[in-house]
């Protein structure tokens, strides 16, 4: 059993407890109300009230006439106070399993109070961790230290339990099925992406969760250092985070889930993944790892569900805005077949919000290969693939610079025969040059630290930048092979964003997203001119561009407000690329009206 029977000091319990599930005859009251009658204890009656204002529910698993009991605590005026009530003639070990399945709670978390002891080893029998204990423990119950609740002085904790207990007790009366069920619940959610502005709560779901925490990752019990450590987190640009708030025909939950994940090597990397009991059954957890792409996620400790699970698949949910929330219809996100990205690390930001919108998104970014980071977000690697691609000798040239035949190809013309949304980058282009071979190979070839130097001209940039002997190796074929063909010229990245965009269809919606001119030092000197290659970048991707009416051109300036927004010339603070989506959003209505936008 979960406790030791002697009370002769305040029981002390293995973690928190969350609920009491009391009997009634000899335990609740004196006496039995189908005999001899009962005398009611006052007391008890003031602790199922006082527990209940600490955030601890209590249910009842009793052996009586359930018409009967109910109409003795209405009475009393206490009916409302119980959760998931049983009250049959049927054993109680099962019926305390099923309640705890119901109400969403581990054994360990809850007390089950019964004066028959036949009772309590059956309960603890078939619930194990549950902790059991004869009613000589009820006088201790308000002052043992793992039942001091959280204030909840409005019972909004009861009043979350109540839904959920209507909420059980309808699909019981629609035959059982929870997702019928569900699908005709209306279940709307809405991603908060301004964390900042909800701190404390992403900070409560951290650390207050238990059975849907599936990484238990805590922060400080300090508040303020917790929130210093959260926002460190949240200020980086390779940081996705947000709140999950849901609403149904029953009501409002409020925010009942957060999750943090970090990109590395634009590879997604769960920090935090955390839900409230609140919405158990729901399936909230499976939609949003679904959304979140499905990354690596490992449970750590005892959970209740399992988010990855494939064969949940979750479409009762609809995604909406704050402002749409109780609405009777919210008006539906724009949604795509498929969202396909090329790019760096800006649209691996932009993505975070933009997968919302579609069940399938292609990724071709930016990403370490070979002893390199190979820059996806240059044309050279993308252009062959829409021409009559490279020959076998270029090939071969191309894998003296640690290059495969693979990185030469794309999934661009498959996801164009879909309804896709094409989100494109091409910050390279503007900085990083190409080296010719003379098979006619023309490839750039960059380290960290070359910026756009001529790395065949400068042997104390190579040995500056070369930190394994496979780059040495590379540098040197680069050298012996290669010659410095520059940056490329106006009319070439014309020739070449015009190409791209010939190739998709003319319905496509397509985001093209411009580099950043001014980067920190232009916020401490406005005199300085904007950066001269970025500048160059976005004037001919805007006349590639011209009139195509299915093209929209995402200025990231239009949403840098300063220099505290800035990680660098090309990286910002996660809220800069929340808003750079929301303007995306509303060109794709705007500009390119309801065929495009909402299909």
């Amino acid at each position: 059993m979960g406790l030791a029977l002697d009370h002769s000091r305040t029981p002390l319990f293995s973690e928190d407890i969350r609920l009491i599930i009391w009997d009634l005859d000899e335990t609740f009251w004196d006496g039995t109300i189908t005999e001899e009658g009962m005398t009611y204890r006052q007391d008890h009656h003031d602790l199922v009230i006082d527990l209940a204002k600490r955030g601890i529910m209590s249910s009842i698993c009793s052996k009586n006439d359930h018409n009967r009991i109910e109409s003795t605590l209405r009475e009393s005026g206490l009916w409302d106070y119980f959760i998931f009530p049983s009250i049959d003639w049927t054993p109680k070990g099962p019926r305390i399993q099923s309640m705890l399945t119901q109400v969403g709670l581990r054994a360990g978390s809850v007390l089950f109070v019964d004066d028959n002891n036949m009772n309590l080893a059956q309960a603890a029998h078939m619930n194990p961790g549950l902790n059991v204990s004869l009613p000589t423990v009820i006088p201790e119950l308000g002052s043992a230290p793992q039942m001091l609740g959280k204030a909840d002085p409005k019972l909004t904790r009861l009043a979350q339990y109540k839904l959920n207990e209507r909420k059980t007790a309808d699909v019981v009366r629609g035959g059982g099925d929870t997702v019928t069920f569900l699908r005709h619940s209306n279940v709307r959610a809405f991603i908060e992406y301004d964390v900042e502005s909800h701190l404390d709560r992403a900070i409560e779901l951290i650390n207050r969760t238990n059975q849907l925490n599936f990484t238990k990752k805590r922060l400080p019990e300090d508040m303020a250092a917790a929130r210093a450590d959260l926002l460190a987190v949240l200020s980086h640009n390779t940081t996705d985070a947000a709140l999950i708030r849901v609403r149904d025909d029953y009501g409002d939950y409020g925010f009942v889930g957060f999750y943090l994940t970090r990109r590395i090597g634009n590879k997604r990397h769960v920090e935090h993944f955390c839900f409230s009991c609140r919405t158990l059954n729901m399936f909230v957890e499976h939609w949003v790892y679904g959304i979140l792409g499905r990354p690596l996620l490992t449970s750590v400790g005892e959970v209740l569900t399992d988010p990855t699970a494939t064969e949940i698949d979750v479409d009762w949910i609809t995604p909406v805005f704050a402002s749409d929330m109780a609405t009777e219809e919210p008006p539906s996100l724009a949604l795509f077949d498929r969202i396909y990205a090329r790019g760096g690390c800006d649209l691996a930001s932009l993505l975070h919000y933009f997968s919302l919108h579609t069940k399938h998104v292609t990724e071709e970014l930016n990403l370490p290969k070979n002893g390199q980071m190979f820059r996806r977000d240059h044309t050279s690697f993308l252009v062959p693939a829409l021409e009559d691609g490279l020959t076998e000798p270029q090939l071969e040239a191309a894998r003296l610079l640690g290059y495969e035949p693979q990185d030469f190809e794309t999934e661009m013309m498959v996801c164009s025969r879909d309804k896709t949304l094409f989100l494109l980058s091409f910050w390279a282009d503007a900085d990083i040059p190409v080296y010719r071979h003379e098979t006619g190979l023309e490839v750039p070839y960059w380290l960290v630290g070359a910026q756009n130097h001529n790395l065949i001209a400068r042997e104390e940039l190579r040995s500056a930048v070369a930190e394994t002997d496979v780059q040495r190796e590379r540098l040197d074929s680069l050298c012996s092979a290669f010659r410095h063909q520059g940056l490329l010229s106006d009319d070439e990245m014309r020739r070449r964003y015009t190409l791209i965009l010939d190739r998709l269809p003319a319905d496509a919606a397509v985001i093209i997203v411009l580099a950043n001119e001014r980067g920190p030092v232009h916020y401490q000197d406005p005199s300085k001119p904007n950066h001269p290659h970025h500048k160059r970048l976005n004037e001919v991707v805007k006349s590639a561009a011209g009139t195509r009416k299915n093209v929209i051109l995402l200025d990231p300036m239009q949403h840098i407000q300063s220099a505290s927004d800035l990680i660098d010339l090309n990286h910002f603070k996660r809220p800069v690329y929340h808003r750079m989506y929301n303007d995306a959003l509303t060109q794709l209505t705007t500009l390119q009206g309801e065929e495009i936008a909402n299909g």
